[in-house]
């Protein structure tokens, strides 16, 4: 269909003035598209797949790049709202509907001068950031009835999507349903990496003849495929990452091509539609540097010498069985209108060189001293509300000890308790879940005893006035070593408690817990110089013991973690300790009612991937250790006492068991993109706790991430809380 040209779309386009330097738009920190990924090991699969996807459409070492798009800006611009003509084909429901488009005065579509474009013959894609919004056409050409396309989607940049972007079965302007601009690279930016000797900070798309890519088949952060028709189960599918392999000598290319190669190297490409050209790039339409400069230099041979066989391709995931062909093949689109997304956890403080937060502040500031404090600001940051919230659960850990010591965490503004919520040796790497009361401005304190050590924080939950959950200066109502205080004298000093023995401990009226009215509690529990290797249960006090653990420990080890439980008979919580004998220490930190958004649960196993164990279901039981960068997908809605509806996030203790590397553990709602944060942090043997909050995602799944080696992991539900909270 052609269209007669009007005033705006007929534009005769004047962009050799002066044109601002043009960065690529980007997805925040945590979107996978920004994810480093050079340290992570390849599929175990990839020669195999490399190998059946033959090479690139333009010969073996052709690696080519096509300059044939631009991002349009509206900034600094007059721009004409445009509304959408659904041109007959339009995916449905896939791509969006109701949109105006706000095209610049100064901008052209793919393939054309201006606002005009042949769709009966090319692609005709048009990108335009506004603000946070990017918008997206496939088959565009723009007249007086409006903006003309087959698919135009809405993109928030201020949002990291799900793991399968805006939903299972969907595409966009792409075929793989990514976003095109934040994966294309510009004149600009190679200009500025190249500046600093850098990369582009991003991964790129990259597209293989459909005759080479698995058919019936994608793996996310691909929600689609176009036409793969490769009959080899082996092919590389719709959504794979590939990553340049390190030991590829970029020496020999020049200034930009490095950059490619590095970025390439360092971030990956993602296989995101069929055709021969494997590369896009800007085509410098509307930058302020060309591809022609003296200075870059890059053309669509300059990356010659490349071969498919160079790349190796990253744990592909879960393969989703998809046929674009067929009658049943449906979209089903993720809401984000209904619900924000889960903004936890989110890295609020990282001390350690080099490294980044949220949103910048508290990131590198280096290790604290001994005998120091730092009071972080929490309030208005990672998803805390800027007013209102009354605590908040942080995912607290040290790192690059050069001492035995501890860390307390407090509300700023008041005097430092006797409690500690990380207990470290030199050299170790320790987490620990911690609530703390919010203090002055916002606030939390972090004290460290002795030596230096980074500490990093992850929001995981905050609480408000609403919510029922009562945070507390932390009090200390257990210590079993001789000679040591309680807040009020009693449970003090009694001695190791002994293997197979358990220990009644009243906690209602002390510590700033009320007498009645209770019914659970938060602590920070510690064993201290155990002789044997063995765990701790707490449980409600008059309750059958449970299938579960809390704490895990090998002899001499001193080893924290947060506790939430019921509380029982006479206002008592019990305490099992499995073998050996062992100190115990027990900081209360937060209590809350019945009819709170925190319920508490009897403990209850959900994942014990060791051979022959057990689960309160015998779901997820005995599936052997997760490999390093595997993601497991559990189940937790309607298990272990979780309501199968009406749940927002589970409150789950996560061990990893005899890991053989040194590693971390992350846990995040399934279905959305992996953030940058950890949970638990392990060397090889060791057997680790730590107390875990994480939002339900999809389908009533959390995911949990292993960063190295192989470890078995165990975990048990030990709480909820309901939507609002």
């Amino acid at each position: 269909m052609r269209h007669s040209p009007g005033p705006l779309y007929a534009l005769l386009l004047t962009w050799a003035v002066a044109t601002a330097a043009q960065a690529t738009p980007r997805f925040p920190s945590g979107a996978i598209w920004n994810q480093d990924i050079s340290a992570q090991s390849p599929d175990p699969n990839s020669a195999t797949m490399i190998a059946a996807s033959v090479g690139w459409g333009t010969g073996t070492t052709q690696f080519q790049i096509d300059f044939s798009m631009h991002t349009l800006y509206t900034a600094g611009q007059s721009v004409t709202p445009t509304a959408l003509v659904k041109e007959s084909g339009y995916y449905l429901p896939d791509c969006d509907t109701g949109l105006s488009v706000p095209l610049p005065a100064v901008g052209a579509i793919e393939g054309s001068s201006n606002y005009t474009c042949d769709i009966a013959d090319n692609d005709c894609h048009l990108f335009v950031v506004d603000g946070n919004a990017l918008y997206e056409s496939y088959q565009t050409t723009v007249d007086a009835g409006g903006l003309h396309s087959l698919c135009l989607v809405k993109w928030r940049l201020d949002l990291v999507y799900p793991q399968n972007g805006r939903g299972d079965g969907c595409t966009s302007a792409d075929a793989a349903g990514f976003p095109m601009a934040p994966l294309i690279f510009g004149p600009d930016e190679v200009y500025a990496a190249m500046q600093a000797g850098g990369d582009l900070g991003h991964a790129i798309r990259f597209v293989m003849p459909n005759s080479r890519m698995r058919r019936g088949a994608y793996v996310h952060p691909a929600s689609h495929n176009g036409a793969p028709s490769s009959s080899s189960p082996d092919a590389i599918p719709y959504g794979a990452r590939l990553r340049l392999q390190a030991t590829f000598d970029i020496s020999a290319y020049s200034p930009a091509a490095q950059v490619i190669l590095r970025t390439l190297q360092k971030y990956g490409m993602f296989l995101s539609d069929g055709g021969s050209v494997p590369l896009t790039a800007d085509d410098g339409m509307f930058s302020a540097h060309k591809w022609s400069d003296a200075n870059i230099n890059l053309g669509s041979h300059s990356l010659f010498g490349v071969a498919l066989g160079n790349f190796e391709v990253m744990p592909l995931g879960t393969v989703i069985a998809y046929d674009n062909s067929s009658e049943t093949a449906e979209c089903v689109r993720n809401n984000f209108g209904a619900a924000p997304l889960p903004t936890f956890p989110a890295r609020i403080l990282d001390t350690r060189a080099g490294y980044a937060t949220i949103d910048g502040q508290f990131a590198g500031g280096g290790a604290l001293g001994a005998a120091s404090t730092l009071d972080l600001l929490v309030a208005g940051r990672g998803g805390v509300l800027a007013s209102g919230a009354t605590a908040v659960m942080l995912n607290l850990t040290a790192t690059n000890t050069t001492a035995t010591g501890f860390v307390t965490a407090w509300l700023t503004g008041t005097v430092r308790p006797l409690a500690s919520n990380l207990n470290f040796a030199a050299g170790q790497t320790v987490p620990n879940l911690v609530l703390a009361k919010l203090g002055t401005g916002g606030k939390v304190s972090l004290f460290n005893s002795t030596g230096t050590t980074d500490l990093i924080a992850d929001n995981a939950w905050y609480f408000d006035a609403a919510s029922q959950v009562t945070a507390l200066v932390p009090a200390r109502v257990l210590d079993t070593r001789p000679g040591s205080a309680t807040v009020d004298g009693q449970f003090a000093g009694a001695g190791a408690l002994g293997g197979g023995r358990k220990l009644d401990l009243k906690v209602t009226g002390r510590g700033g817990l009320p007498a009645s009215g209770i019914a659970g509690v938060i602590m920070n529990l510690t064993a201290t110089g155990p002789t044997a290797s063995g765990f701790i249960t707490a449980w409600p006090g008059g309750q059958a013991q449970p299938l579960a653990s809390n704490l895990n420990f090998t002899p001499a080890q001193t080893v924290p973690n947060l506790v939430i439980t019921g509380v029982g008979t006479n206002g008592e919580i019990s305490l099992f300790n499995s073998a050996g004998n062992t100190q115990l220490i027990a900081d209360v930190a937060g209590w809350f009612p019945s009819g709170a958004e925190l319920t508490s649960l009897t403990p209850a196993r959900l994942l014990d991937t060791r051979a022959g164990a057990g689960t309160v279901d015998g779901k997820f039981a005995g599936g052997g250790a997760i490999r390093a960068q595997g993601v497991l997908d559990l189940d937790v809605s309607g298990r272990g006492g979780v309501p199968a509806s009406g749940v927002a996030a589970v409150v789950l203790n996560v061990t990893a068991v005899s890991p053989s590397g040194t590693g971390f553990v992350t846990v995040w709602p399934s279905g959305f993109s992996q953030p940058n944060a950890s949970n638990l942090n392990f060397t090889p043997g060791q057997t680790r706790p730590n107390l875990v909050v994480a939002a339900i995602g999809s389908n009533g799944k959390v995911s949990l991430f292993n960063s190295a080696g192989t470890t078995d992991i165990v975990v048990d539900v030990l709480g909820w809380l309901a939507p609002g909270s």
